[in-house]
């Protein structure tokens, strides 16, 4: 199992807005995986990732942070457009809310990229898009080992229903480095799932500081 560390995502080069969607999302049990997204992004893209790509990556998920949205456990499938698409349009709609709030410096133009961004962070689609999808399941296999665990022992589903989330993760890839970089990942969380009864995690523990900004940044 891929351990936490406190202060993994430490970072200099967050923008202002970054942290303060950090600060807005503290407390969110995906919130390691959306630093871990934006790690992702900025890797794939050589450290070239744009503000618009690196906001909508820390953000991408927002949505199931709020009661009321589509399950994150679908019964049909990871992979059912009805699922993706109303995840993906709620997210969106909240994010947009949100930065319509701050008022950020790209102004329109900025919003719109990281909504269109958003709304295509599961399926892809152009040169950005394609990048922040498979940084999301990148980041899905790096950290989120624990989560396959925790799924199967409190039944919300089979190993073999935890193995489709992780094997979606990979097929949505489509950069060919991107790729590369999964196979490791993905083996990985195979090994763990496949020893769900014996391995040895405090889940209780694991999702509390994968919901903590301070634990993510170091910070106090």
């Amino acid at each position: 199992m891929n351990p936490t560390v406190r202060g993994r995502y430490a970072d200099p080069s967050f923008t202002q807005l970054e942290l303060e969607a950090t600060k807005w999302l503290d407390g969110f049990y995906q919130l390691e995986h959306l630093f871990n997204t934006r790690y992702w992004v900025i890797e794939l893209t050589n450290g070239a990732a744009s503000e618009a790509l690196k906001l909508a990556a820390i953000t991408h998920d927002a949505e199931r942070f709020f009661p009321g949205g589509p399950s994150g456990t679908p019964d049909a499938g990871f992979d059912d457009p009805d699922y993706l698409f109303a995840h993906s349009i709620r997210s969106a709609d909240f994010i947009e809310k949100w930065l319509r709030e701050q008022g950020p410096e790209g102004g329109e133009p900025f919003i719109r990229q990281v909504r269109r961004l958003v709304l295509r962070h599961e399926i892809g689609g152009g040169d950005e898009a394609d990048i922040l999808s498979a940084a999301d399941g990148l980041s899905f296999l790096d950290i989120f080992d624990w989560l396959t665990v925790d799924w199967v022992r409190k039944g919300i589903f089979s190993p073999d229903g935890a193995r489709e989330k992780l094997r979606w993760s990979i097929e949505r890839i489509r950069p060919q480095r991107a790729v590369q970089l999964a196979l490791p990942l993905y083996e990985r969380a195979i090994a763990t799932l496949a020893s769900w009864e014996t391995v040895d995690v405090d889940l209780e523990w694991r999702r509390k500081v994968a919901s903590d900004r301070s634990y993510q940044l170091g910070s106090n």
